[in-house]
């Protein structure tokens, strides 16, 4: 039996990427009886520590693939890296925000010509360096600049496939919303690139100031 080692959380719980919450639960369920110390089937085959271990990456995938936002961020990250495909991906059966029912954000590459070329703006340029001079960056920061550039959250979810979910959690700080820290950077950057600004300085300061929020 081969441990989880490169493999994604639908492979850990072998299940296809579209999967309904009832069969996540299910697989869940058929592998903690798996890996449980109790079993019978793996009670030879692992240690107490390989066991526990194997137990905390299944509930990790359990838990990230259950809530809607956390797995809507998971998917984006695997589309980015080329492991599944958008059309056996949960993003597909997400609701479409408004803005996005209209024909001209169904072409990505328009969308992204226009966002690129609204970032260029003097004052969005000003303002990004005024907030990238500073240490800690907040999601009302990121807001500002988008805002002062005149992009709308529903153009970067068409270009990025961030979902407006998302994006709103990362403007607003609301730490129960945001992805693990590893799609979070991911997602920071491409924020980032949307804006044209300096995506390290992004992902930096805002990872310090919600490690301070989460201090106080």
């Amino acid at each position: 039996m081969k441990n989880f080692e490169g493999l994604n959380y639908y492979e850990i719980l072998k299940i296809p990427a579209n999967s309904t919450s009832f069969e996540i639960k299910r697989a869940y369920q058929d592998a903690l009886s798996i890996y449980n110390e109790d079993s019978l089937v793996t009670y030879s085959l692992f240690s107490n520590e390989e066991r526990g271990n194997l137990l905390n990456t299944v509930k990790e995938a359990y838990s990230t693939l259950i809530d809607e936002n956390k797995r809507a961020a998971y998917d984006t990250i695997l589309l980015d890296s080329g492991q599944i495909e958008m059309s056996i991906t949960s993003i597909q059966n997400q609701k479409t925000p408004p803005h996005a029912h209209t024909s001209h954000m169904t072409d990505r590459d328009t969308v992204e010509e226009r966002v690129r070329k609204k970032s260029r703006k003097k004052e969005v340029e000003t303002l990004s360096n005024e907030i990238l001079s500073r240490d800690l960056i907040s999601g009302d920061d990121l807001k500002k600049m988008r805002e002062a550039a005149g992009i709308e959250l529903s153009e970067i979810n068409a270009v990025t496939k961030i979902t407006v979910t998302v994006l709103k959690s990362m403007e607003e700080n609301r730490i129960e919303g945001l992805p693990p820290k590893l799609y979070l950077k991911n997602f920071l950057r491409h924020y980032a690139e949307i804006l044209q600004i300096d995506s390290q300085k992004v992902i930096d300061g805002y990872l310090k100031h919600i490690s301070s929020v989460q201090k106080k």
